[in-house]
């Protein structure tokens, strides 16, 4: 690897992945790991494959087996980051007549995967807050290092355990997924801070927890520091609902206030796009007005941001890690467009000597909600 770029990586059991030996690095010809908000993590690693090779012997042992677990560390300039803890799903064998160009491929997800494998639909969760039942359900995967940090929905309903309560659908990751979507919040996992932990953060998406990563600059000459990006704006995203509930009693419609976002957005643009679309939310009558609420607080929080950005840079150059699922700021990109953003997206590209991002950028308008942006 490179002089500014050390990667790690340890794979093993469940509870106690080892670090792999040199001659398993040596074999690496690339790795990629995808971060996303919104879908699980995944990673894929290749591995050249000789007749002679010693991971033969490691792949009779079953060492890449699918649920061997892989955590994969980079280590840009002296900074350590967990990149991936997941486990490998999937293994492909490639054999070929040339010398050196048999390859081996495993391909996993984060420790979500652990989330989806089994059905516990019919779990009851009676007179429990919201925040209790994520808490309890991600309380079974401590044992794998997974550390909940659960935020408060908005409209904290309790219903009568006598009336109804609320009952798990499909696996755990769904279910929460689920949970996630009808409060206007997101759920996914972090790798990190230490090998062997990851945060299960459930909240809002642009939570006010996430901090600004060093600028992306363009057109700035000697001061560039990504390879390319380019801004996209969407009039056709921004929309505006209808909602409205009839009463119990008089049947009369009562129109919903709708809930203000920002307090769970960043305010990361200065002008918001018009609203091009109108759309009314079903399935809102007959419904409470806590339930209404939180259902046009999800839909709002599901709507596409109208801008979004997309480029690629060295990390090498970059000189740090571009995080996804936190704010960083842009400039170079002409006032429009300049500003911070929600990092929506990264894709990792690891190759002997060579360290590359491919990244996606969404906020919610044009210019810049801040006067300077910081290097």
């Amino acid at each position: 690897m490179n002089q500014g770029l050390y990667l790690s990586i340890r794979i093993g059991s469940l509870f106690n992945p080892s670090p792999v030996s040199q001659m398993v690095i040596e074999a690496i010809t690339e790795v990629q790991v995808t971060n996303s908000v919104g879908s699980q993590s995944g990673f894929q690693i290749k591995f050249t494959l000789g007749k002679l090779s010693p991971l033969n012997n490691l792949l009779q042992s079953g060492y890449f087996d699918p649920r061997s677990r892989v955590i994969i560390i980079a280590t840009v300039h002296g900074t350590p980051q967990v990149l991936m803890d997941g486990i490998i799903t999937k293994q492909d064998v490639t054999p070929n007549n040339q010398p050196g160009q048999s390859t081996l491929t495993v391909t996993g997800l984060d420790l979500t995967a652990m989330m989806d494998f089994i059905d516990l639909t019919g779990i009851p969760y009676p007179a429990m807050p919201m925040i209790a039942i994520v808490n309890l359900i991600l309380a079974k995967y401590a044992v794998f290092g997974v550390v909940p940090l659960v935020i408060p929905n908005i409209i904290n309903l309790v219903a009568n355990p006598v009336e109804r309560y609320l009952q798990q659908q499909g696996t755990d990751y769904s279910y929460l997924n689920a949970l996630a979507r009808a409060n206007g919040h997101v759920f996914y996992l972090n790798p990190g801070p230490e090998p062997g932990m990851s945060i299960a953060y459930w909240g809002p998406e642009y939570s006010k927890l996430t901090t600004s990563q060093p600028a992306l600059s363009i057109n700035l000459d000697a001061a560039d520091n990504v390879e390319s990006l380019n801004f996209s704006y969407d009039g056709l995203a921004a929309r505006q609902y209808l909602a409205v509930i009839l009463e119990e009693n008089s049947g009369i419609p009562i129109p919903i206030p709708i809930p203000e976002i920002s307090i769970l957005k960043s305010p990361l643009a200065k002008q918001t796009p018009p609203n091009l679309k109108t759309a009314r939310l079903e399935d809102i009558a007959g419904r409470g007005l806590g339930q209404a609420a939180l259902r046009v607080l999800g839909a709002l929080m599901a709507t596409p941001d109208a801008i979004s950005g997309s480029g690629q840079l060295d990390v090498l150059r970059y000189g740090h890690i571009l995080k996804a699922r936190q704010l960083v700021s842009v400039r170079g990109g002409t006032n429009y467009y300049n500003g911070l953003y929600q990092v929506k997206s990264v894709t990792h590209n690891i190759k002997r000597g060579e360290y590359k991002q491919s990244f996606n950028l969404v906020r919610g308008g044009v210019k810049s909600s801040i006067e300077r942006v910081s290097v």
